[in-house]
């Protein structure tokens, strides 16, 4: 196939669709941690397209302390505790990822399915919980987070001065914010139903902002827990997916909204900053970002439909959508820099992993 924005393509021998895509460095080379829908984990050289297996010791997964079931009730008798403990299920454990450092080395995060909990503990007991994997040793590093009721919808990692901050937040709208090193709790916060988030520093502030089911954003300290601000009202009656990136100067707030638009807003005063971004015909999902010539770059993934780029500060679509073909939509869509150059990268249902121009 010859397409002037496809730099790299890179086939799967096994031919197992991709689920999902993170984006990391390794050995000072771009590459992306992907998984298949069993829950394998792999890496994905983004120069030569070397796949490396990367097993997590799911025997750790299960939490420290017990866990309150769908009643409410700890048992807090450690010998009935332990009688309940199953096995973990992979690919509930790996609902969805981010990639970071710790100490110099690469970690992967990983938030758990609605089920999760449900593998580990038994029937009475559902939920997602977060968790930091060493990623060459397969190690799980610190505590198990619990607390999510339902599955984990989102994850970021922020810096802090506190340390470096994992926020998940899960589809009831509870967003935990823990220590990436020990998994402690920071603080928890309550969000909208169907726990859409985005993370970002802003003026040296560790952020949050939350959508959902409500026809509004909301903003929160991450440290603290507290809002910043009141509710942030949207155009349409629910958020579908949220970003933060900076634009002249300013914190914007992206998000997707109900009509498969994409919109600006003004972080600090919640009003409409540039002009809405149509093209989609069905629901945003996903929000990546990444900078072309300095200028902020959304690359937008919807449903059942390939990803379009968008250069927020002309307010543009980059070129025609990222599709292929005679093939389906990507499986999986992240973005990355690539020689100093962004990139998206795109996995699918053949495992095929492909890399694109930004700016072709």
């Amino acid at each position: 196939m010859d397409d002037h924005r496809i730099s790299r393509s890179f086939p799967d021998p096994e031919g197992d669709a991709v689920h999902a895509l993170v984006p990391l460095t390794l050995g000072g080379a771009p590459a992306v941690v992907g998984k298949h829908g069993d829950g394998s984990l792999w890496t994905c050289d983004l120069t030569t397209g070397e796949r490396v297996a990367r097993p997590i010791d799911l025997g750790s997964a299960a939490p420290e302390d017990p866990v309150p079931d769908a009643e409410g009730i700890v048992w807090d008798d450690e010998d009935a505790f332990e009688d309940e403990k199953g096995e973990a299920d992979a690919y509930e454990v790996v609902s969805r990822l981010a990639a970071t450092r710790l100490d110099g080395r690469p970690v992967l995060v990983t938030g758990g399915g609605r089920f999760d909990l449900t593998a580990l503990l038994g029937e009475d007991h559902m939920g997602g919980a977060v968790r930091c994997w060493d990623l060459a040793t397969g190690e799980k590093v610190g505590r198990t987070r619990t607390g999510h009721g339902l599955g984990v919808t989102a994850l970021a990692v922020l810096p802090s001065e506190r340390g470096p901050l994992v926020l998940g937040s899960s589809e009831e709208g509870v967003l935990l914010v823990s220590a990436l090193a020990s998994g402690e709790r920071v603080a928890e916060i309550r969000g909208a139903y169907n726990g859409v988030m985005a993370a970002a520093v802003v003026d040296g502030r560790p952020i949050a902002v939350t959508g959902g089911h409500d026809p509004h954003v909301e903003v929160w300290d991450a440290l603290t827990g507290e809002a910043v601000g009141g509710p942030r009202p949207t155009a349409g009656a629910h958020v579908s997916a949220l970003a933060v990136t900076g634009l002249d100067g300013r914190a914007v707030v992206l998000t997707g909204e109900g009509d498969n638009t994409l919109r600006m807003w003004d972080l600090a005063t919640g009003r409409p900053a540039g002009t809405p971004l149509s093209g989609h015909a069905d629901t945003i999902q996903e929000i990546t970002l990444t900078r072309l010539g300095g200028r902020p770059v959304a690359v937008t993934e919807g449903r059942e439909e390939p990803p379009r780029i968008w250069d927020l500060a002309r307010a543009e679509q980059l070129g025609a959508p990222l599709a292929v073909p005679g093939e389906q939509a990507p499986t999986a869509v992240t973005a990355t820099r690539i020689d100093g150059e962004p990139a998206v990268v795109t996995g699918h249902h053949d495992g095929t992993i492909r890399v694109w121009n930004v700016s072709a």
